[in-house]
């Protein structure tokens, strides 16, 4: 079979040997499965052997089969061939059609995993264009995935949550959810996480939710549910270190984009509050942590020009908050600095804190003070950006700017050795 597999075109294969394709799919060896699984994925992946499949019900059916499959690997080109059958019109009617919808709803049946694996082959379908969200939510399993909302499975619900960020992030996939109420009813379950024994389990799930959803549409959520702007700012100064690293993350992945800036800018005061917490954070925190929080203000601070007033409110002096860590001996705490000064070095403002900060310059240009080979690439960068910005000569001038230039051309672990001439006859 492989060998036929191999040398023949997967439409013929597909035409000539129908029932030892289906046959394969039933075998106990995953590997056979597999093989065929991605026989039929180049077949969709033509797209004109699809009508082929129309008279295949029951290889269709062999493949939902797969579904079910305790090797997850099994499951994964399964779900790869439903996913791209669900991809073009005659492929969506195929998929939920009634003999395989009804095959679909029996699998989900059999256990939680089995279960959310049809949700995760639907959520990609409807991920995948329009029409395949109408004809998900027409068939009922989609609905069926918003009502795990109301489990009393925690575990459910993060899994339904994972689901609905891979929609959330589209245009149609938002445009539904806002009109359906399921963003109004998870910035609900932010608010009152508190009333639930298992709440602090669930709220990082939400926050990363919102989080994903409102790095694409940031104005939508920031202005519509403030609850969970809220939320988002309080745990800020939260003991919870899993609470507090994934608020973190989630407030820099918003302000990774300009728009994202141009949302959190309109909060006001609230962001000005979060970014002092922040800067106490990186005073206060253990080592890992404040290299996440460093990473945050390094994602925050890139490219607007808003940013400079949030990098002041870090601390009353934010260079030498920043520089206090970079001078620690350990590399990731450096790395993290060096991303913060890579930043920086983006844009004049940066340039002119890098400037204006005694001995800055000279600790760039110095290669000894890095230990490892990823702090001296990482200086190193920060010298390529700031020479690579237009206005780096108007900010450091010329000279300061053909030593940057020296140091960049020499490479990042040049060492220089002093040469020493013996003279015969000297003594």
């Amino acid at each position: 079979m492989k060998t036929i597999m191999s040398s023949w075109e997967p439409g013929a294969v597909l035409a000539q040997y129908k029932i030892q394709l289906q046959r394969a799919l039933g075998h106990p060896t995953p590997q056979a499965r597999v093989m065929v699984l991605q026989e039929l994925n180049k077949v969709l992946s033509d797209g004109k052997p699809v009508s082929r499949l129309n008279e295949s019900e029951d290889l269709l059916l062999a493949v939902l089969d797969c579904v079910r499959h305790e090797d997850s690997s099994v499951y994964e080109k399964a779900k790869d061939v439903l996913v791209k059958l669900g991809a073009t019109p005659e492929g969506l009617r195929l998929l939920y059609g009634q003999t395989l919808l009804n095959e679909l709803i029996s699998s989900m049946g059999q256990s939680d995993i089995v279960r959310f694996r049809v949700y995760e082959v639907i959520t990609d379908v409807s991920v995948n264009s329009e029409s395949g969200l109408r004809a998900s939510h027409t068939s009922g399993l989609l609905p069926s995935l918003m009502s795990e909302l109301d489990s009393d499975d925690i575990l459910l619900q993060l899994n339904a949550l994972e689901l609905f960020s891979k929609l959330a992030v589209t245009p149609h996939g938002f445009q539904y959810f806002r009109q359906r109420g399921v963003l109004a009813t998870l910035a609900d379950k932010v608010l009152n996480t508190g009333e639930s024994p298992f709440g602090s389990l669930l709220l990082p799930g939400l926050i990363k939710f919102f989080g994903n959803v409102a790095h694409s549409w940031p104005q939508e959520i920031l202005t519509e549910f403030p609850s969970v702007v809220k939320a988002l700012f309080e745990v800020l100064d939260s003991s919870d270190f899993v609470l507090l690293g994934t608020v973190m993350e989630t407030l820099g992945f918003i302000g990774t984009s300009p728009q994202g800036k141009q949302a959190l800018h309109n909060l006001g005061d609230s962001m000005s509050k979060s970014m002092k917490m922040l800067g106490n954070n990186i005073k206060t925190l253990p080592a890992e942590w404040k290299v996440r929080t460093l990473n945050t203000v390094a994602n925050l601070i890139q490219v607007k020009k808003i940013t400079r007033s949030w990098f002041a409110s870090l601390a009353t002096d934010p260079m030498e908050l920043i520089m206090h860590v970079g001078r620690q001996p350990f590399p990731e705490l450096k790395l993290a600095v060096l991303q913060v000064l890579n930043v920086l070095g983006e844009q004049q403002w940066g340039q002119e804190y890098i400037k204006g900060f005694a001995g800055l310059i000279e600790f760039l240009l110095d290669r000894s003070t890095e230990a490892t080979k990823l702090c001296k690439d990482a200086k190193y960068e920060v010298l390529r950006t700031i020479v690579s910005s237009p206005t780096s000569e108007s900010v450091f001038g010329i000279e300061t700017i053909l030593r940057f230039k020296n140091y960049i051309r020499e490479g990042p672990v040049y060492v220089h050795v002093e040469t020493e001439v013996a003279i015969e006859g000297s003594s």
